[in-house]
């Protein structure tokens, strides 16, 4: 039972130390203000073509701005 406490215990302080991280960061004003969840956005962008692929659409019936413009103005 120690066992998973201590692993639980180390997850949640890994956890801690990426959203202090996220908290005093510059560039990214999405992991500043949401600081794990904005993580999770930009991993799920960066696995977006894959996913459009399989389940949603291409990239080019996205309106008003498919995915390539909006990647563009980023």
């Amino acid at each position: 039972m120690e066992a998973w406490l201590l692993g639980a215990g180390a997850i949640v302080a890994l956890l801690a130390l990426l959203a202090a991280h996220d908290l005093v960061q510059r560039p990214h004003s999405i992991r500043r203000v949401y600081p794990l969840v904005g993580r999770l956005r930009y991993l799920l962008e960066t696995f977006g073509p894959e996913l459009r692929q399989c389940i949603v659409t291409n990239d080019l019936e996205e309106r008003p701005f498919d995915r390539a413009q909006r990647s563009w103005v980023y």
